[in-house]
């Protein structure tokens, strides 16, 4: 059983860049602990008094976990009262630049599993020596994949306007959608780590395509895997390369390092590092099928045995 408590699911950031000490905006390194990553950005925002477009952060973050994660508040004060429940800073430090999205080297995750069956260690050796499918977890698709379901009526719909946030939430769900459906061919056939006629490779391994506009950079077999799964979701396809977005790949395998684990009895206590935008479910689903507390469940894979 995963995320029992909190404490249990433990994420910390790493920027891509340390801070220069000097400048306009404000970067606090906090600790928060069940609550969202937007409820810590609104309270930021209260608590030194500011715009909410005045705060950022680098990424997003379960709200069932202990998380440690970096945000930039912009504005001359050095200090404010953050000591309601779920939320403490940790460190903070002034930047000339305001942090954006993305700007982040990796995620250290310590995660605790409970009432664990089998011998999961071949599937952890797997895991360390081979990696995973680089899947999107279901994180990025919302409740029951909701936000899938979400962003192709308001694609069938014309893509009316919407708030920002929202329409940055719908296009992400897409591509990743999209990426997954590709993915999961390649599992099933068998060559999500073996390069096909025509591979595009990133930084030495298979990809797939993260949809847009342009001229895939994939050719011959690995063109006509990724054309015929787009095929079958002509809305989605049309939505992404209308609205601006450009052809991107993202490897199709994820190698986790710094990669280690105990078992104590039937508690799995599993730490990693994973590079910016990688999920630990991912990498959770190749071990075995452990059900989320909070609702759920993280399926078993099993592609890295």
């Amino acid at each position: 059983m995963l995320r029992t408590v909190p404490e249990d699911f433990e994420v910390t950031e790493t920027l891509a860049f340390e801070p220069s000490g000097t400048g306009e905006h404000l970067y606090l390194f906090v600790e928060k602990r069940a609550i969202t990553t937007g409820e810590a950005h609104r309270r930021l925002a209260e608590d030194f008094g500011v715009p909410r477009a005045d705060v950022s952060y680098a990424g997003m973050k379960d709200r069932h976990a202990v998380a440690r994660q970096w945000f930039s508040v912009r504005g001359p004060r050095d200090e404010a009262d953050t000591r309601g429940p779920g939320l403490r800073v940790l460190r903070q430090a002034r930047h000339p630049r305001k942090l954006r999205r993305g700007q982040l080297r990796s995620n250290r995750f310590r995660i605790r599993v409970r009432a664990v069956s089998g011998d999961v260690e071949p599937h952890l050796r797997g895991v360390a020596s081979h990696g995973v499918p680089n899947y999107f977890g279901p994180q990025r698709f919302g409740v029951d994949g909701g936000n899938v379901a979400a962003a192709r009526q308001w694609a069938r719909a014309g893509r009316p306007r919407v708030p920002r946030f929202t329409r940055g939430v719908y296009l992400s769900s897409l591509r990743s959608f999209l990426f997954n459906e590709v993915l999961g061919r390649r599992v099933a056939d068998g060559s999500w780590d073996t390069a096909l006629a025509g591979e595009a490779l990133v930084e030495g391994a298979p990809s797939g395509p993260l949809w847009g506009r342009g001229i895939p950079t994939s050719r011959d077999a690995a063109l006509e895997l990724e054309s015929a799964t787009a095929g079958a979701f002509p809305d989605i396809v049309d939505a992404l390369e209308h609205v601006g977005l450009r052809q991107e790949r993202r490897s199709l395998r994820l190698v986790p390092t710094d990669v280690s684990w105990s078992l104590e009895g039937d508690v799995l206590t599993f730490e990693c590092v994973l590079p910016k935008g990688a999920y630990a479910t991912s990498v959770l689903r190749e071990v075995g099928a452990f059900r989320d507390a909070p609702g759920g469940t993280v399926r078993p894979g099993r592609a890295a045995a």
